[in-house]
């Protein structure tokens, strides 16, 4: 077992203790003293009891003087004791704030930091990005999707069907009957060629707009976006044409909108306009006489019937 170290003593409770004595002492003694009358206390008064009660009063009020005086010496002690403790806990805080400052300041420097990071991160994405587009295999990519934008523009029939494909709900059979305009801008030499290419083509359209969708999400990287050619120019009529109608047949179809995604690419396309400078369409009749101009567009072979829709693809 420890041996329990000896506490120290507190004098001044002892002193207490020993006044409180000494007072008790006297005030008995007084009381004795009285009781047992001598010759001495004779001949120094014959009032014995009321001199020895005056005696004692008078202690008591010396003592009681003495009392306030201590009391007042240790309460100047206790507010110096406060005075220090008030002057430490002031030098805490300011200590505590400058490092608070200083916390701010260096988290303020790494907010910073972190979005350089971010921004440099994002400009390597865009610039990996562009070595996609750039490369080999996106190139048939572009191919595949211009075989079906360009038959699209041709063939009103066919761009509907296009259209509905992009939802799960109220899709459309591919007519027949869009062969005859179609058949002026395609590859394929027939009917039934151009029906087994152009699922593939479609699938290879989704990569091409699920591209543009990641390219615009890169918010600290639109000055790179903007450098880099992406051949936003010759893209723009035709992402309009296919944006425009997904919007309107959305809007339209109350069982197309309880089985589809929220749409994405019409602020897909809007945001490459804000991106490239691009004046936003004010209407619907800018944006199709937009289209109807585009030199591209007219060499497509551009089907008449497409205005009709179009004029009112836009709220």
């Amino acid at each position: 077992m420890k041996n329990r170290e000896p506490r120290p003593l507190n004098l001044e409770k002892l002193a207490v203790v020993a006044v409180i004595f000494l007072i008790i002492g006297i005030w008995l003694g007084a009381w004795w003293w009285v009781a047992t009358p001598s010759a001495f206390i004779k001949t120094l008064t014959s009032q014995p009891l009321a001199d020895t009660f005056s005696s004692v009063n008078a202690l008591f009020a010396g003592l009681a003087c003495a009392g306030v005086l201590v009391t007042i010496y240790l309460q100047m002690r206790e507010l110096a004791v406060t005075a220090d403790d008030l002057k430490k806990t002031a030098e805490a805080n300011t200590a505590t704030a400058r490092a608070i400052s200083d916390t701010a300041s260096a988290n303020g420097e790494m907010a910073k930091a972190s979005l350089k990071v971010a921004i440099l991160a994002d400009e390597r994405s865009v610039l990996d990005l562009f070595q996609v587009y750039c490369s080999q295999y996106f190139q048939e990519v572009k191919n595949s999707s211009m075989s079906v934008l360009i038959p699209c523009a041709a063939s009103k029939e066919y761009f509907d069907f296009v259209v509905s494909r992009f939802f799960v709900a109220e899709q459309l059979s591919l007519p027949p009957s869009c062969w005859e305009r179609v058949s002026k801008v395609t590859y394929s030499k027939s009917y039934e060629e151009f029906i087994i290419q152009e699922q593939n083509h479609r699938y290879k359209l989704d990569e091409l707009i699920n591209f543009f969708t990641i390219l615009t999400g890169r918010e600290n990287a639109r000055e790179i976006i903007l450098r880099c050619d992406f051949s936003y120019s010759w893209w723009r009529p035709l992402f309009w044409m296919i944006a425009s109608q997904q919007e309107r047949r959305f809007i339209e179809n109350p069982r197309v909108r309880v089985y589809a995604t929220p749409l994405y690419f019409i602020e897909v396309v809007k945001k490459l306009d804000e991106i490239y400078g691009f004046q936003p369409f004010s209407s619907d009749v800018e944006m199709w006489d937009f289209i109807i101009n585009h030199p591209k567009i007219k060499s497509y072979h551009l089907d008449p019937l497409h205005g009709s829709d179009l004029s009112r693809s836009f709220a």
